[in-house]
């Protein structure tokens, strides 16, 4: 027996503590990485946001302006009165582009092609 070196009772449980403390501390540092890369992602979305923010609102502001005169627009063609079968497809072809889904602007629509057409029946 000489010469050896006493076994200790739970060197396996050691062993298998450093091996435990190796993977904690690589999970913390894992960790830690990923908490630091969401800081900088969130710092990045408020640096683009307040940048993109009256970008966004001035083309808001335009994009309103645009549908307003997009309204009108067709307004003044449902308004105009259709002589023709030329005229009624000019207000076919206007609803068609439109891609409403708006029922108060398709009774509109209906109700400018009915009002030309009874005109047209009853002077043709």
């Amino acid at each position: 027996m000489m010469g050896k070196t006493p076994r200790r009772p739970d060197a396996k449980l050691l062993r298998l503590e450093a091996k435990f403390n190796a993977a904690s501390d690589l999970w913390n540092e894992a960790t830690h990485r990923t908490a630091k890369l969401e800081d900088q992602l969130e710092e990045a979305i408020k640096r683009l946001r307040s940048r993109l923010m009256p970008r966004i609102a001035k083309a808001e502001k335009k994009e309103e302006k645009r549908a307003a005169a997009f309204g009108r627009a067709l307004d003044k063609v449902m308004k105009t009165k259709a002589n023709t079968i030329e005229g009624l497809a000019v207000k076919v072809r206007v609803r068609e582009r439109d891609y409403t889904d708006d029922e108060d602007l398709e009774i509109t629509i209906l109700r400018s092609l009915i009002d030309d057409i009874r005109a047209m029946s009853r002077s043709g």
